[in-house]
């Protein structure tokens, strides 16, 4: 590897803006050494460290096909967009990779002429835009959606005519020979680099597992970047899953295909009052999901405590499906579309069939109302059995990368989580970054609990002397929609800068306008934690409100802890504490992303001071100044300016 990332090197030859760093170098050697010996691999590697072509070339080099996942669509678009061009152009201009992504981001040919035959839009805009992507459609080469970006995210009439696993025809699809998916899948399968997501990878892992053939052609070795989102990614597709959305689907499909396969209108009549009494049980189901005063939520699916007639009423579609499969079954023969409507209402049966009678132990079984409808859930409990049988088993060489993988320096709770096999090698290399002079952290203490009844008014009001002091240019993250929503109030008129909050804007937008004003300043919880880079002075603070704990009801959550207990292991400390680091590494993470950058990071958690377990957050923090009084951030402020 040094004959690439050595300080004489070819990259320092072909690269002029190419700076030596032993860390990237000892990363590069150490996945060499995991693919070549299919031993697998735990790398932390901080932000500068420039892990991305540490694990690239060597994969490169190895010459064996190996998937490179991803757990945004942020890195994914950049490794391919920009890292792989780079690569190709100096170094490998032989090399294939290609980009696979789920289904949905895919045009369907079939679901597109049948749609276009009589659309169906949900606002007089979308008609517009159909016309505009029935041009796209006939000149692309892959039918992804990103190459239109001008598409909005609700532009509902996608849902109509993107790849769907439950309507795809295979091999009996008329435009099979056409279709974009094949196309891409037939490329891959020539590559030497497939770049995936993770939600993509384990959904292939359980294809494979119930032996339905492949989603992503066979691959030698795995490289997972981001990998500290692995165990709820796994765990949500090894179990089971129902939605209202999938029957909606369902009945909608049936309805139109009968009526291709059959003129004759008492079998459409049949079919279509089967169709009108399962559609008004599935609203039944919905309106009995509820829970008062809370409209969404997370639940226990218990039959014993669920609501009266959510049983029955599962039971009652459950029989009603059965007794669509024989009226569709005459036609299924010729018209391969209401084959598959069968195949569908047998599924939906049984899984709703096994949710009510949960045979599993290792599963726990859920419920979630959203805003888009009600989901039930039988999900694995634990995912080191997952991966142990499905993918250590078959594919012995894999990498884990991350920023964030280790706590207080040890690896022990992912390899635990992850069930890694006891030659896994490690490795734990700190970012090149001068923390203890780009970045100050301050705990302001004393400070209320964050259970206190006045804690969001001294979050505003010490925020509001925080951001006076470094002019705005601040992202304010929250573990709660509530809180985000209190301090937002209690702030935003006090503020001379410009306020921007989640929910009110498009993600992308948001962060469009933040990079844009620099004095602004962005509220925002979960999904900000992940996957921003604001380099440069429009982020100069970030503050966060508490330690993200996660919620202790959630059912998932509830039954991982318990199980723990059960083991004789403690639930808090050997779950929720490392849990809880690693996605405060993450937050952090959000401040300094170069050499240039310099910022505040404020916690206003006093438990970090108070509590045995503050000692653990802290040590796996980057090593930054610390600070406790207001006044302490003065110097440091006026260098920000």
């Amino acid at each position: 590897m040094n004959r690439y990332f050595g300080p004489d090197g070819l990259l320092a030859e072909k690269l002029p803006a190419f700076e030596y760093r032993e860390i990237q170098l000892q990363m590069a050697e150490a996945v060499e050494a995991s693919v070549r010996d299919a031993v697998p691999l735990l790398a932390e590697a901080g932000t500068g460290t420039g892990k991305t072509w540490a694990y690239l070339i060597p994969a490169i080099l190895s010459g064996k096909r190996i998937a490179v996942s991803t757990g945004t669509k942020t890195l994914q678009d950049q490794i391919f967009d920009h890292d792989i061009p780079v690569l190709q152009r100096l170094l490998f201009p032989q090399l294939r990779a290609v980009v696979l992504k789920g289904r949905r981001n895919y045009l369907c040919r079939r679901r597109l002429s049948h749609f276009a035959v009589q659309p169906t839009f949900a606002a007089r805009e979308e008609a517009k835009l159909f016309r505009r992507l029935l041009h796209w459609a006939g000149r692309s080469e892959t039918g992804d959606r990103a190459e239109i970006p001008w598409l909005p995210d609700q532009f509902l009439a996608w849902n109509e005519i993107s790849s769907s696993s439950d309507q795809c025809l295979g091999q009996e699809c008329p435009d099979q020979s056409r279709c974009f998916l094949t196309r891409l899948r037939q490329q891959a399968a020539r590559a030497h680099l497939l770049l995936v997501n993770h939600h993509l990878l384990f959904a292939d892992l359980a294809v494979r597992c119930g032996g339905f053939g492949e989603v992503i052609p066979r691959y030698e070795a795995v490289i997972f970047d981001e990998a500290h989102q692995l165990e709820d990614v796994a765990a949500s597709y090894f179990g089971i899953q129902w939605s209202n959305f999938r029957l909606q689907e369902l009945l909608h499909d049936a309805q139109v295909e009968i009526l291709r396969a059959t003129k004759n209108p008492e079998v459409t009549r049949q079919v279509r009052g089967a169709c009108e009494h399962l559609e008004a049980l599935n609203r039944r189901l919905v309106h009995l999901s509820c829970r008062p005063p809370a409209v969404t939520g997370r639940f226990r699916l218990e039959p014993g405590k669920l609501a009266a007639g959510f049983v029955s009423t599962c039971t009652e579609i459950g029989q009603s499906l059965t007794e669509l499969r024989p009226m569709l079954a005459p036609h299924a023969g010729s018209h391969p579309a209401l084959e598959g409507c069968q195949r569908r209402a047998n599924e939906l049966r049984a899984v709703l069939g096994e949710l009510l009678e949960q045979p599993n132990p290792s599963l726990i079984y859920w419920y979630e109302t959203t805003a888009r409808g009600l989901f039930l859930h039988g999900t694995p409990i634990e995912v080191a059995p997952i991966f142990q049988q499905h993918l250590f088993k078959h594919t012995p060489t894999v990498v884990f990368t991350s920023a964030t993988l280790a706590t207080a320096g040890s690896f022990a709770f992912l390899r635990d989580r992850f069930g890694l096999p006891d030659e896994t090698r490690e490795l734990l290399l700190a970012s090149p970054f001068d923390y203890h002079q780009q970045a100050l952290v301050y705990v302001p203490s004393p400070f209320p609990q964050p259970n206190a009844t006045d804690f969001c008014q001294r979050v505003a009001d010490e925020a509001l002397s925080i951001l006076t002091k470094t002019r705005g240019r601040a992202l304010f993250l929250f573990t709660s929609y509530r809180n985000m929503t209190q301090v937002h109030k209690l702030l935003e008129p006090r503020l001379p800068f410009p306020v921007l909050l989640q929910g009110q804007k498009p993600k992308r937008i948001l962060l469009a306008e933040f990079k844009d004003n620099i004095a602004s300043v962005l509220l925002a919880t979960s999904s900000f934690w992940e996957g921003v880079d604001v380099p440069g002075e429009a982020l100069s603070c970030l503050l966060i409100d508490k330690l993200p704990f996660e919620v202790p009801d959630d059912p998932l959550l509830a039954a991982r802890l318990e199980a723990l207990r059960i083991q004789g292991k403690n639930p808090f400390n050997d779950y929720q504490v490392p849990r809880a680091i690693l996605h405060l590494k993450q937050g952090v993470g959000r401040l300094i992303r170069s050499s240039q950058d310099r910022g505040v990071i404020v916690l206003f958690d006093i438990r970090l001071l108070q509590k045995s377990y503050g000692r653990l957050f802290l040590e796996s923090l980057p090593p930054c100044r610390r600070v406790h009084r207001l006044d302490q951030l003065d110097d440091f402020a006026k260098t920000l300016e």
